[in-house]
């Protein structure tokens, strides 16, 4: 029991940030945008803290549900696959200033989807949005309280 408790301490709390884009995903309710300076001072505080580790960035596209197509179910379902692109890429490029650290998740996970965009998904979507991401892709229809 004792060892379990120090082994405890030692690891870190893994993260997924919630990430909130300027225009399709965002709905003023929770997450950060990623060109903001505040993303760039969580991140180094994330670096250099013993106790949290980021495991990912979040998007979650509430606004989805107005949809009344396919296409715009899809447009929904990019800008959360680009938000969270845009938000690893910062994290990576960031992560480059710290080459001493050994404690990062890579490659991060890149966590989408409301119901709509999720439906919306196929295996055309998935050939655009699997180009050139920086982080392992994964999609689900709703919000993730806990991952």
């Amino acid at each position: 029991m004792v060892r379990f408790r120090q082994d405890q301490r030692r690891s870190k709390v893994r993260s997924l940030i919630p990430i909130e884009d300027c225009e399709l995903t965002s709905n003023s309710r929770a997450g950060i945008v990623p060109t903001s300076p505040e993303f760039r001072n969580l991140l180094r505080a994330i670096y250099t803290s013993p106790n949290v580790l980021i495991y990912g960035f979040y998007a979650h596209a509430g606004n989805s549900y107005a949809s009344t197509s396919f296409s715009e179910a899809s447009s929904f379902l990019s800008e959360e696959v680009q938000s969270v692109n845009l938000a690893a890429r910062i994290a990576l490029d960031e992560l480059s200033k710290f080459p001493d650290l050994q404690s990062v998740q890579k490659p991060f996970v890149l966590s989408v989807g409301s119901t709509p965009t999720a439906h919306a998904a196929n295996a055309e979507t998935r050939q655009i949005l699997t180009e050139e991401l920086f982080g392992t892709l994964e999609l689900h229809a709703g919000k993730i309280l806990v991952h």
